[in-house]
């Protein structure tokens, strides 16, 4: 069986700098999910249509807890967008979106939104929680998790097993030591068992390091990820037989003024790589298959699967790296 290309989207509203300024609330989904901007829609909706023009299915790690942001029933009209739309929909979750509901009810709440820093139980019950929703609005529990900010541990991966899912993919190796607190410090991508879990990395790669500029390893993020790298890396992955996956966020497409996301604008350059690479994957599906997580568990429980890692490899043009990096650094302007 050929490895697998898998597309996954984080999507998630932020918290709008609402912690530190009780003038300030968190970011609806009409915003930060689906980027309605004018009338327009650059969020899930523009990422859906790229995807639809190169007939490419994508799986959707969804953050339910928007009630507890103030936004009840805003969410499940996301979730049903997706379903419409053929698309993979599976858990993601954001601790600190439920203790934000604590703090507005004036109970006690954890400060982190680290999965990992919270005790077993209390990760069981949010993933518990989690899939309770993603099962009511979609009529299936999903399968998969991915912890926000990767911040996820082999702990985490226990709570996962509890509350039956089968896949993780909250480890990427340039996280590690830092957000993704795995204490498995073997550097990897492709797919690892945890007992009964699998950890499918999100993927990642060496790249030419610059103090204070540039990290030595980057995740497959096409926000931060050209596309010469990014197809590079999928073929380096699959070539060496294991599968890559590769990270947009709902949010991706549009650029905003401010922390309270006013404004918003079409961002160009990321949305000119998502084409550009959703063109590429169609034109060689064959070769490097595009699959959803809820596929992968399939094959998983018809014992047609066989994971494999592989360590991690560089870009070997470290022009296009710092290329790369200047064009982002000019990016991050707001221009209307």
């Amino acid at each position: 069986m050929k490895p697998g290309v898998y597309i996954t989207i984080d999507v998630e509203c932020s918290m709008g700098g609402a912690w530190g300024d009780n003038s300030l609330r968190p970011i609806p989904p009409r915003l930060g999910m689906m980027g309605e901007y004018n009338g327009l829609f650059y969020g899930i909706p523009l990422i859906c249509n790229i995807l639809a023009e190169h007939n490419l299915k994508a799986t959707f790690f969804l953050e339910p807890f928007n009630d507890e942001l103030g936004y009840k029933g805003e969410t499940e009209p996301v979730c049903h967008f997706l379903i419409d739309h053929g698309h993979d929909v599976q858990l993601h979750i954001h601790p600190n979106h439920f203790h934000f509901g604590l703090y507005k009810s004036g109970k006690p709440y954890p400060m982190t939104d680290q999965m990992a820093h919270l005790p077993l139980k209390k990760q069981l019950d949010l993933i518990e929680k989690g899939a309770y929703r993603i099962e009511k609005w979609c009529g299936r529990r999903p399968v998969a998790f991915r912890a926000g900010n990767m911040g996820a541990s082999e702990e985490t991966l226990k709570a996962v097993s509890r509350a039956g899912l089968l896949l993780d993919s909250s480890y990427t190796f340039p996280y590690l030591r830092g957000q993704c607190l795995f204490k498995d410090r073997e550097e990897y991508n492709g797919a690892k068992w945890y007992g009964d879990v699998l950890e499918v990395a999100l993927s990642g790669f060496k790249q030419v390091a610059i103090q204070g500029l540039i990290k030595p390893s980057q995740p497959l993020d096409l926000m931060g990820t050209s596309f010469n790298e990014c197809k590079y890396i999928i073929k380096k992955i699959c070539e060496a037989g294991a599968d890559a996956v590769l990270i947009l966020h709902s949010f991706s497409l549009f650029k905003v003024k401010d922390v309270q996301y006013n404004g918003g604008r079409p961002n160009r350059v990321v949305i000119g790589r998502f084409k550009r690479l959703c063109k590429w994957l169609a034109e060689n599906n064959t070769k490097y298959p595009i699959r959803t997580f809820s596929e992968l568990a399939e094959m998983i429980q018809k014992k047609g699967y066989r994971p494999k890692r592989v360590k991690p490899c560089s870009y070997p043009n470290p022009l296009v790296t710092v290329t790369r990096k200047f064009i982002q650094g000019l990016n991050r302007f707001y221009w209307d």
